[in-house]
């Protein structure tokens, strides 16, 4: 005969039941829901490789570009410094070629100088030959002619000047101008001198002086008149010009054109005697 349930214990039949259904349908809502907590760790796991993977990419890139950055660079660096060496080599060479250019310019010019001084030193020994000398005794018989010429004009100047303040006129000094040329051979003296005639110079030469004296026209004679500047020449003028060495004279010329005097004078050469040097 069948058992019949009183009430409670269908309510609590009832109540064990309905507790299982929820527990049950609580596990079914767990287990669904680790399923979706595992699925969103999953999507952000690949989300976070994905971002990596990115990232990496990224990082990549950026360091390829440095590296052809730095490679670009470096093959700058090494064209510039190949420019640079080739532009120091081509100064270099420019260097060796100016120096090798006043190389030979000095020598050049040394080898001039010493062809001229080997002329000069021929010049000296001919001359000094020719009047019998040797070289250093020409040299200081120069020195002494020259010397001596000198204090001669300075003995002119002196003497003309204590003439001049002798005198009661305050005109310039009524001389003719002269140039005074010399060769080996012989003495050229050239003097200009204007408004008078041939005749009216005279010339006197010893061996080692010529003395000018050219007469001029008379002052213009106008009455009640007096001189606000003088410069022609008047009356007799008069110039001694001293000799750097004894001319022959006797051979002496002298020549007046176009109011140019130009006198040409021989140089004398001492006549040496040789004589035997007894033992």
């Amino acid at each position: 005969m069948p058992v019949v349930e009183s009430n409670e214990e269908m309510k609590k039949n009832m109540r064990r039941i309905k507790k299982e259904e929820t527990s049950k349908k609580m596990e079914a809502d767990s287990s669904s829901e680790d399923t979706g907590a595992k699925q969103e760790i999953s999507a952000k796991i690949d989300e976070v490789k994905d971002n990596a993977s990115d990232k990496k990419e990224n990082i990549q890139r950026k360091a390829d570009e440095t590296k052809r950055k730095l490679v670009k660079k470096v093959d700058e660096t090494k064209e510039d410094v190949s420019n640079k060496k080739d532009e120091i080599n081509l100064k270099l060479e420019d260097v060796k070629d100016t120096a090798g250019e006043k190389k030979d310019e000095v020598k050049q010019g040394l080898e001039d100088t010493i062809d001229e001084a080997e002329k000069q030193k021929q010049k000296l020994e001919k001359e000094s030959e020719k009047q019998d000398m040797s070289p250093a005794e020409k040299i200081l018989n120069d020195i002494v002619t020259r010397f001596r010429q000198g204090s001669d004009q300075i003995n002119e100047a002196i003497v003309d000047r204590s003439e001049e303040s002798k005198s009661s006129k305050k005109d310039i000094m009524k001389k003719p101008l002269i140039d005074v040329l010399e060769t080996n051979d012989t003495i050229y003296i050239v003097a200009d001198i204007s408004g008078i005639k041939k005749d009216d110079i005279e010339l006197g030469i010893s061996k080692n002086r010529v003395d000018i004296t050219a007469t001029f026209k008379a002052e213009p004679e106008i009455e009640d008149t007096k001189f606000i500047q003088k410069e022609r020449n008047y009356g007799k003028t008069h110039r001694k010009i001293m000799l750097s060495t004894d001319v022959k004279v006797k051979e002496t010329k002298a020549k007046f054109k176009d109011c140019t005097l130009t006198i040409t004078l021989p140089k004398k050469v001492e006549d040496m005697t040789k004589i035997e040097i007894e033992g």
